[in-house]
């Protein structure tokens, strides 16, 4: 299949809408064909299995792949077999592949994180026990949850949510923390104890939006995704985020997040725009944060001011000391 002139007006030939194979992906991949089929545009799913799914026996900080749950949708949109790619924005990798682009960012569910507690549990996260233990598999939340309560022990989990939500249950924690957005998209919200403030915890980069990748060279497809899937506050948002992640050398090999958001009621075309960033130690000493507030055409070149700032407070070291690989 040849990607190049594939667009909406094809009736005989639907776009080929490539995705992963779990119950989240899944959701959020037949969501976007909602949307496409809605402003005219045929499209029926593939799924693509990615080394992330596959490799389930690790911490994603050990496989040592910022593509890992990506680089094989990456190839399907470069070999033609797709036509379309739909991430969860926080997957997508700081650098995306020569001969792709991100062409459409979705609007933006809650970017922020959820406690989750066990069922024996009955507080909040203010009420865990002094050496409580927390899982998750995310090197940010780890970082974060040390640096507002060191006396916490953080277990490392893997799988999809709905497994992770069995491992809980049949562990002895007392709760692990999850996506907000994850959970209300798979109709889980219950298990929402408590959503996390961004004080506390920054969320992660694009986290709570869907990004969808096409091949840089389709100009009608690109166009098409734009017009019936882009919404121009989260696009804005994700841009400053990425920007920082981007200067950071970031990902979910390094415990690092940033938040963008319109207070009030600004728009992404004359509000402004407020972004968070923090870089931490795997054990959240140093907890490097900064806030800034930028002009929304300035978002980009705010992310990474932003990023430049905390490497150059230490940030520089400390990351170094994660990754000494690089």
């Amino acid at each position: 299949m040849s990607s190049t002139g594939a667009c909406a007006s094809e009736e005989a030939s639907p776009l080929v809408l490539g995705t992963r194979g779990s119950r989240l992906a899944l959701w959020q991949a037949r969501r976007v064909k909602e949307q496409l089929e809605a402003g005219g545009h045929a499209a029926r799913l593939r799924e693509i299995t990615t080394t992330g799914d596959r490799r389930q026996d690790a911490p994603l900080s050990e496989l040592n792949d910022e593509a890992v749950f990506t680089k094989e949708l990456d190839r399907a949109l470069l070999d033609g077999g797709i036509h379309l790619a739909v991430h969860s924005l926080k997957d997508l990798p700081s650098h995306v592949p020569e001969g792709i682009t991100l062409a459409a960012v979705s609007a933006r569910a809650s970017p922020l994180d959820a406690f989750v507690a066990h069922p024996s549990f009955e507080g909040k996260l203010k009420d865990l026990p002094e050496g409580a233990t927390l899982a998750t598999a995310s090197l940010r939340r780890r970082a974060q949850l040390k640096a507002w309560r060191p006396d916490l022990e953080v277990a490392p989990v893997r799988g999809n949510v709905d497994t992770r939500l069995q491992k809980l249950a049949h562990s002895d924690w007392h709760g692990m923390v999850l996506a907000v957005a994850g959970l209300r998209r798979m109709g889980l919200a219950e298990h929402i104890r408590e959503k996390i403030a961004p004080r506390v915890m920054v969320p992660a980069v694009g986290q709570g939006a869907l990004g969808i990748a096409c091949a840089s060279e389709n100009d009608a497809l690109r166009s098409a995704l734009r017009r019936t899937l882009h919404d121009e506050r989260a696009g804005t948002c994700a841009a400053a985020e990425r920007a920082f992640m981007k200067a950071v050398g970031g990902g979910c090999q390094v415990p690092t997040g940033a938040y963008a958001r319109f207070p009030g009621n600004g728009d992404a075309r004359s509000g402004r725009l407020l972004l968070s960033g923090c870089i931490a130690g795997l054990d959240g000493e140093p907890l490097l944060r900064e806030e800034r507030t930028t002009r929304p055409e300035d978002a980009e070149a705010t992310g990474r001011a932003l990023a430049e700032a905390l490497l150059e407070q230490g940030g520089r070291e400390v990351l170094n000391e994660i990754r000494p690989y690089e």
